[in-house]
């Protein structure tokens, strides 16, 4: 039930902070700050308003936390610089950033070894172990849970106890060893409740009812969900509050009570927002594009998909990414891009080699490694039946994921198969129904466009590297001899040129083919191309292109926007050809419902009733009558001649 869902777990932190509201506490001692207090006190207000600005927004927390380190090293107190970096550490954690939470702590650890506080180096390698189990290395996290656990057990601290124990519950559950889980997260939420640890309770409920989620016990889950809902709020923990309505989403989901979800789903979207974290955002977003598959919205469940996506490539984040890959493979089938399936089939085939391969070097580098001094192997035997049973666990785990992954993979490949399959029988019946429906012209459409796509790169892998060998051998045969005769040499830089030009006409034909529908704005920024080239054959000609703001917005389909880009170019080059003008003129307004675009010269013109049609005036006619337009020519041997080309104005 709950496996397919992306549920949020939480990981406790070591503070010295109270249950008091996180608001409450940020306004006092904002208060404070106003008073102006000793350069002391002000760093340690900079540090508190670290820590609890976590909980309500993470860029306000970090703001805090570089005010505080300044003001720390000002006051050379390593003890309160090592505080900082700690919390700092725990903010970036948050966002979701592990890879600075990392180097905070380090900086925290080395400040910590330094001035010999076994404590505090405890509750570093809780908050270390936490980054590790986000990055599912959890032999690592159990291990430095472990060492954390021994010390706080050994000093008889029961409170940082209960919360390394709650953290090895959260191992375990990803382990998918749930009685086991069931066992250490209840423990540490009786004791929390007995001790009234508001704050942790936020945390410890929300993980138990993961547990039970994952059990299948949809009542006790939803009754711990609740409860961390409420000790969240009471302490101002807007991150748990999300976590919590998120989870209770996923219940309501589950149970088909989509409207219920989505409003919890709301709810959490809106307390997350505010903490700019950008893993829990696609945490979040995962999930509703969960919802919106079930509800066979599959063009806003890929847009969410792609955008979590990115995030998970970033943070390598593996097992989410297997479902992400999973469920984009599931809605590209769904929206009949058989492409777009074979391109993530083959990505999800990658990364679970991948992850294979990361395994086999992990257990390789495992039976290597050694414990180097007498204080872990001490350390190691006391905590033998442990570290034996997460050894074990990990191994199982790995196991599993192997063998899903193939499973998966196989799954994957015959449903891709019964896909193509399915989709050939698909186009059997449209050509017997032919364009009975909707779908049919769809399809035919589709064809009509794969066709062209296919002829365009024919034409640009075939004609436009023949034509590139053309000028090139040209070129090196004009540049390679010296060539005495004129004629000749002036021959083949016209071959050089034409091929040059027919290269230029060639790409403007495929980017039309290569296009579903032309803008005129993306017509305009050929013509004005065109009228570049043409200044530097003609620098004597002046050009003038005036378009209304109001037509640009105008689209035509790669056949019409074609058309008019080749009857303007056509219009142009007679111009600079035969007229002999001084002044070419382009403009395009709008008239009623219609288009007109006029190209006017100021050269020769000519008598329409004597001159024999060439194929370029006649090619233009055909061009626009294609279209469903009107051409007119307007000309005179002492004015030059004015060409008016209607068309309909699709913005009207």
């Amino acid at each position: 039930m709950a496996k397919h869902y992306i549920l949020f777990f939480a990981l406790l932190f070591f503070s010295f902070g109270s249950a008091q509201n996180a608001q409450e506490l940020i306004d006092n001692l904002k208060k404070e700050l106003k008073n102006t207090p000793d350069a002391k006190r002000t760093a340690v207000i900079y540090s508190d308003l670290t820590w609890y600005y976590s909980k309500v927004s993470t860029d306000s927390a970090l703001h805090y936390g570089g005010k505080a380190v300044q003001e720390s090293i000002k006051l050379a107190d390593s003890t309160l610089q090592a505080q900082v970096y700690s919390d700092i550490g725990a903010v970036y954690f948050m966002k979701g950033d592990f890879q600075n939470s990392k180097a905070n702590y380090l900086k925290a650890y080395k400040i910590r070894k330094l001035r010999n506080d076994t404590r505090g180096l405890a509750k570093i390698n809780n908050n270390l172990a936490n980054i590790y189990e986000k990055t599912q290395q959890y032999k690592e996290a159990m291990t430095s849970f472990l060492e954390a656990l021994h010390y706080f057990e050994s000093t008889k601290d029961e409170k940082n106890s209960s919360i390394t124990k709650g953290n090895i519950g959260l191992i375990l559950l990803k382990l998918k060893n749930y009685p086991k889980a069931l066992q250490y997260i209840s423990a540490v939420v009786k004791y929390q409740e007995k001790n009234n640890f508001t704050e942790e309770l936020c945390v410890s409920c929300l993980n138990l009812g993961n547990v039970y989620l994952q059990m299948n016990d949809t009542l006790n889950a939803l009754n711990y969900y609740n409860k961390s809902v409420k000790a969240c709020t009471t302490v101002g923990n807007k991150k748990g509050i999300s976590s919590g309505f998120n989870n209770i989403a996923a219940i309501k989901t589950q149970q088909k009570k989509s409207k219920d979800a989505l409003a919890f789903y709301q709810k959490s979207k809106e307390e997350r927002e505010s903490l700019n974290s950008n893993l829990d955002k696609a945490n979040f977003d995962l999930n509703l594009a969960k919802e919106f598959m079930i509800a066979k919205k599959f063009i806003d469940a890929k847009k969410l998909l792609l955008a979590t996506k990115k995030v998970y490539e970033k943070g390598s984040l593996n097992d989410k990414l297997q479902f992400n890959y999973n469920s984009l493979i599931i809605v590209c089938s769904n929206l009949n891009q058989s492409d777009s399936v074979s391109f993530y089939v083959n990505k999800l085939a990658i990364l679970n080699e991948q992850l294979l391969i990361n395994n086999t070097n992990k257990q390789t580098a495992e039976l290597e490694t050694k414990y180097q001094t007498e204080k872990k192997e001490k350390l190691l035997q006391k905590s033998k039946a442990e570290i034996a049973i997460g050894e074990l666990e990990i191994k199982r785990k790995e196991t599993q994921f192997l063998i899903l992954g193939l499973i998966s993979l196989a799954l994957l490949i015959i449903i891709y198969l019964v896909y193509r399959q399915q989709r050939l029988k698909n186009k059997q019946q449209e050509q017997e129904f032919e364009l009975k429906s909707a779908i049919s012209k769809i399809e035919t459409q589709n064809k009509l466009q794969e066709q062209r796509l296919q002829i365009s790169r024919d034409l640009h892998d075939n004609i436009g590297s023949q034509l590139t060998f053309i000028i090139s051998s040209v070129d090196n045969i004009k540049y390679a001899f010296e060539i005495q005769n004129t004629k000749l040499d002036t021959k083949i830089s016209s071959i050089s040129n034409f091929a040059k030009s027919t290269i230029i006409e060639l790409r403007d034909t495929i980017w039309a083919m290569n296009s579903s529908e032309i803008s005129l704005e993306d017509l305009q920024t050929r013509i004005h191309n065109f009228i570049d080239k043409a200044k530097e054959a003609k620098e004597e000609i002046q050009f003038s292109f005036q378009i209304e703001d109001n037509l640009k917005e105008n689209k035509f389909s790669s056949i019409e926007g074609m058309n008019i880009y080749r009857t303007i170019q056509e219009a142009i080059n007679n111009s600079i050809k035969y007229a002999e003008a001084s002044n070419i003129k382009i403009d395009i307004k709008s008239e009623g419902d219609a288009m007109i675009i006029t190209i006017k010269d100021d050269g020769k013109g000519f008598d329409a009733d004597k001159i024999e049609l060439g194929n370029g005036i006649n090619n233009m006619k055909k061009r626009i009558q294609d279209i469903k337009g009107e051409i007119e020519f307007i000309t005179n041997a002492k004015t030059g001649t004015e060409i008016i080309v209607k068309v309909k104005d699709k913005t009207a």
